[in-house]
Protein backbone atom coordinates (compact mmCIF):
# COMPACT_ATOMS: atom_id res chain seq x y z
CA UNK A 1 0.00 0.00 0.00
CA UNK A 2 1.66 3.54 -1.00
CA UNK A 3 1.53 6.36 0.98
CA UNK A 4 -1.55 8.08 -0.14
CA UNK A 5 -4.12 4.83 0.06
CA UNK A 6 -2.35 4.82 3.66
CA UNK A 7 -3.60 8.29 4.56
CA UNK A 8 -6.99 7.34 2.96
CA UNK A 9 -7.19 4.42 4.91
CA UNK A 10 -6.03 6.50 8.21
CA UNK A 11 -9.34 9.08 7.63
CA UNK A 12 -11.58 7.10 6.71
CA UNK A 13 -10.86 4.25 9.30
CA UNK A 14 -9.90 6.95 12.14
CA UNK A 15 -8.83 5.31 15.49
CA UNK A 16 -9.99 1.97 14.16
CA UNK A 17 -7.82 -0.95 13.26
CA UNK A 18 -9.13 -3.23 10.07
CA UNK A 19 -8.85 -6.71 10.81
CA UNK A 20 -7.88 -7.62 7.40
CA UNK A 21 -7.04 -5.59 4.41
CA UNK A 22 -6.33 -7.05 1.10
CA UNK A 23 -6.02 -5.27 -2.72
CA UNK A 24 -8.41 -6.76 -4.67
CA UNK A 25 -7.69 -8.05 -8.49
CA UNK A 26 -10.61 -4.97 -9.44
CA UNK A 27 -8.91 -1.72 -11.23
CA UNK A 28 -11.04 1.13 -11.51
CA UNK A 29 -10.97 4.94 -12.62
CA UNK A 30 -10.39 7.89 -10.38
CA UNK A 31 -8.84 10.13 -12.54
CA UNK A 32 -5.81 9.07 -13.86
CA UNK A 33 -5.43 9.50 -17.66
CA UNK A 34 -4.61 5.82 -18.49
CA UNK A 35 -4.43 4.35 -15.97
CA UNK A 36 -6.82 2.57 -13.01
CA UNK A 37 -6.12 2.34 -9.63
CA UNK A 38 -6.19 -1.10 -7.26
CA UNK A 39 -9.29 -1.65 -5.10
CA UNK A 40 -8.97 -2.35 -1.88
CA UNK A 41 -10.64 -4.40 0.79
CA UNK A 42 -10.58 -3.48 4.61
CA UNK A 43 -12.97 -5.37 7.21
CA UNK A 44 -13.54 -3.49 10.36
CA UNK A 45 -15.41 -4.97 13.12
CA UNK A 46 -18.71 -4.06 11.99
CA UNK A 47 -18.23 -2.60 9.04
CA UNK A 48 -16.46 -3.16 5.19
CA UNK A 49 -14.67 -0.33 3.51
CA UNK A 50 -13.72 -0.34 -0.17
CA UNK A 51 -11.06 2.55 -1.21
CA UNK A 52 -9.14 3.39 -4.35
CA UNK A 53 -6.45 7.01 -4.48
CA UNK A 54 -6.38 8.93 -7.06
CA UNK A 55 -6.72 12.34 -8.19
CA UNK A 56 -10.70 11.53 -7.13
CA UNK A 57 -10.83 9.34 -4.38
CA UNK A 58 -13.07 6.08 -3.94
CA UNK A 59 -14.49 5.28 -0.34
CA UNK A 60 -17.47 3.21 0.25
CA UNK A 61 -18.17 2.07 3.86
CA UNK A 62 -20.83 -0.65 4.72
CA UNK A 63 -22.27 -2.21 7.55
CA UNK A 64 -21.58 -5.91 8.07
CA UNK A 65 -25.15 -6.11 8.58
CA UNK A 66 -25.93 -5.33 5.43
CA UNK A 67 -24.30 -7.83 3.75
CA UNK A 68 -25.90 -10.87 4.03
CA UNK A 69 -24.09 -13.24 1.89
CA UNK A 70 -20.29 -13.48 1.01
CA UNK A 71 -19.40 -16.56 -0.99
CA UNK A 72 -16.45 -17.45 -3.47
CA UNK A 73 -16.95 -18.27 -7.01
CA UNK A 74 -14.12 -20.35 -8.06
CA UNK A 75 -14.52 -19.66 -11.79
CA UNK A 76 -15.02 -16.55 -12.05
CA UNK A 77 -12.23 -15.85 -9.13
CA UNK A 78 -14.84 -13.64 -7.77
CA UNK A 79 -15.70 -13.01 -3.82
CA UNK A 80 -19.52 -12.14 -4.24
CA UNK A 81 -21.47 -10.08 -1.53
CA UNK A 82 -24.73 -10.21 -1.80
CA UNK A 83 -27.19 -8.34 -1.84
CA UNK A 84 -25.65 -6.41 -4.94
CA UNK A 85 -27.70 -3.27 -4.53
CA UNK A 86 -25.16 -2.51 -1.12
CA UNK A 87 -22.17 -1.93 -3.23
CA UNK A 88 -20.93 -0.44 -6.21
CA UNK A 89 -18.93 -3.58 -6.65
CA UNK A 90 -19.92 -6.36 -5.38
CA UNK A 91 -17.89 -8.61 -6.92
CA UNK A 92 -14.67 -8.63 -5.92
CA UNK A 93 -11.59 -10.50 -7.99
CA UNK A 94 -9.00 -11.93 -5.40
CA UNK A 95 -7.23 -15.56 -5.30
CA UNK A 96 -9.15 -18.53 -3.32
CA UNK A 97 -6.37 -18.24 -0.34
CA UNK A 98 -7.40 -14.83 0.00
CA UNK A 99 -11.13 -14.76 0.05
CA UNK A 100 -11.05 -18.10 2.25
CA UNK A 101 -9.11 -15.68 5.31
CA UNK A 102 -11.88 -13.20 4.32
CA UNK A 103 -14.94 -15.28 4.45
CA UNK A 104 -12.70 -17.23 7.79
CA UNK A 105 -12.71 -13.77 9.49
CA UNK A 106 -17.00 -12.95 8.88
CA UNK A 107 -17.78 -16.59 9.26
CA UNK A 108 -20.34 -15.10 11.89
CA UNK A 109 -21.99 -12.81 9.26
CA UNK A 110 -21.56 -15.56 6.32
CA UNK A 111 -22.63 -18.28 4.11
CA UNK A 112 -21.13 -19.96 1.37
CA UNK A 113 -22.46 -21.80 -1.70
Amino acid sequence: MNTYEQQLLQQEAGAAQPRLTLRTGNRIDVGLWWRKRPLWLCIFEEELLLFAVGRRRYSERVPLAECEHFHYNPSSGELVIEPAEVLRFPRLKMPASDALNLLKILSPNSTTK
